[in-house]
């Protein structure tokens, strides 16, 4: 029992002896590790190197040891009595500590004016407290007595701290955004090209990242497919990849396809863009005479219409006359030979144009021309009006008879000659002759007799300048002046023509 006894006081002197500023005089005035005795900073108390910063580790382990703070005091060796002085503390951390505790206490024979910083004052006692010290940091305690008597006076400071281990993590979210464009407009049948942009906008590591692209009806991929799929991965904070998409526009109107991005761990995100398909168009309308006479003038209108919904630019409008006509105007065109061409800067969606334009022919029958359109954007139309030319048709008829004068019971031949002098067609010409009593019709090859009456072949057309002829012999009844009736029709007559042959029979 004995010795357990004088084993508790011999450690209880040591852990004095470490926890304890000097009181027997021989180091007054001088700087004292309290852990390590024999090592004095003097004359000043020097600041330790800056503390390194401590380094994030994923995992960390501590373990408290003894000897994880040095505490060093300093105060003046000579004193003046009823005057202030100032004395030092430092606490130097060894390692990361926590719930660092200085305590001192104001020697007997002074009074305690201040400290920096302020301590916690319980009668004599002075504490000061830290959180916590990284390795190597230092704090600097400042204490300011007045010495009431004269002798020796000083203390003893303390300190006590808790080994601190560390260990840090970072938690972060993960995200993931889609954006895609696209024009606006394009027309139909040309490329679209769309960009798809997905990224990861938080803080950690968005996984298994997958981009579809769903193609609405209206758009079509060069693969066929109705959905494209992009494989993305991984995407780091931060990070983003753009994918090209190019599309086609196979139907009018507005047409929008979403792209939709999935992931293991960052949710999903949908982004679309809409594009208006526009069909351009170019419709041309042509008009004009149907029938007109040879020599005058037929008025043709040609009128080009922007039927489409984009403008329509460098417009080359051309007619070309056939060769059986000849162009009278053109107005605002340029006329090279039977050609007229027009020419437009733009046309704007919905915007016709009409042109004017005069031809005159002297060849009869229906000549048709041909106008047709192009622009810039490779719009094409054609249109075409044909006229028909009619010419002026005008008879003439004669008749002859020979012999004459016959005696009764002899024959005469009458030669009918029906010619076209005009420039049109005759056209169902009918011919009647019709003889009196003293002379009777007796043959013809061209027609019919039936008693004073005889009826000609009808001649269904008779062209410019033609000529027909029809023979009828005749026998003289009684002697007399005879009067032979012959009348002639035709569809373009409003009259008939009529023409007496006279005879003499004796």
């Amino acid at each position: 029992m004995k010795k357990l006894v004088w084993l508790a006081l011999t450690l209880a002197c040591g852990v004095a002896l470490l926890a304890r500023a000097d009181d027997d005089g021989v180091n007054i005035g001088r700087s004292i590790d309290l852990i390590e005795r024999n090592k004095v900073d003097f004359p000043l108390i020097k600041p330790p190197a800056p503390a390194p910063t401590p380094r994030p580790v994923t995992m960390a382990t501590a373990a408290s040891h003894s000897g994880n703070v040095r505490l060093l005091k300093q105060m003046p060796a000579e004193l003046t009595l009823g005057q202030e002085f100032m004395y030092q503390l430092q606490v130097i951390a060894n390692e990361n500590v926590a719930d660092v505790i200085v305590r001192d206490v104001v020697p007997e024979g002074a009074t305690y004016v201040r400290s920096e910083p302020p301590a916690q004052v319980s009668g004599r006692d002075l504490t000061w407290k830290f959180a916590e010290m990284d390795a190597g940091q230092h704090k600097d305690i400042k204490v300011w007595l007045k010495p009431d008597r004269e002798g020796r006076i000083g203390s003893c400071a303390t300190v006590f701290a808790l080994s601190r281990a560390c260990a840090y993590g970072v938690v972060g979210k993960p995200s993931v955004a889609l954006t895609k464009t696209g024009p606006a407009t394009a027309t139909l049948g040309a490329d679209i090209a769309y960009t798809i942009t997905v990224s990861n906008p938080g803080s950690a590591i968005a996984r298994g990242v997958v981009v579809t692209d769903k193609i609405p009806e209206g758009l079509a991929h060069a693969s066929g497919q109705s959905a494209l799929t992009f494989n993305v991965g991984d995407l780091a904070p931060g990070q983003s990849r753009t994918l090209p998409v190019v599309l086609k526009g196979t139907k009018r109107g507005r047409h929008c396809n979403t792209a939709s991005a999935a992931s293991a761990n960052a949710g999903t995100a949908n982004a679309e863009a809409c594009t208006t398909i526009l069909v351009p168009g170019v419709e041309l309308v042509k008009s004009g005479t149907k029938e007109q006479f040879l020599g005058k003038a037929a008025d043709y209108t040609v009128t080009v219409s922007n039927t489409g919904d984009t403008k329509l630019t460098n417009l080359v409008i051309t007619d070309t006359a056939p060769a059986a006509t000849r162009i009278v105007s053109a107005s605002d065109a340029a006329v090279n030979g039977n050609q007229a061409v027009w020419r437009l800067a733009e046309l704007a969606p919905g915007e016709k144009k009409t042109f004017h334009l005069t031809l005159t022919s002297a060849t009869a029958g229906t000549h048709s021309n041909v106008a047709a359109v192009t622009s810039a954007e490779g719009q094409r139309a054609n249109a075409e009006a044909g006229t028909l030319w009619r010419g002026v048709g005008a008879i003439l008829v004669e008749v002859v008879d020979d012999p004459d004068p016959i005696l009764v019971g002899n024959l005469t031949t009458y030669t009918v000659r029906i010619t076209n002098q005009g420039s049109a067609d005759l056209v169902n010409i009918n011919t009647i002759a019709v003889f009196p009593a003293n002379i009777a019709p007796v043959a013809t090859q061209q027609g019919t007799v039936t008693g004073q009456n005889v009826k000609f072949q009808t001649v269904p057309r008779l062209p410019s300048k033609g000529v027909v002829e029809f023979k009828l012999t005749a026998r003289g009844v009684s002697a007399g002046d005879t009067r032979v009736k012959f009348t002639f029709t035709e569809e373009g007559l409003s009259s008939p023509i009529v023409e007496e042959e006279s005879t003499r029979v004796f």
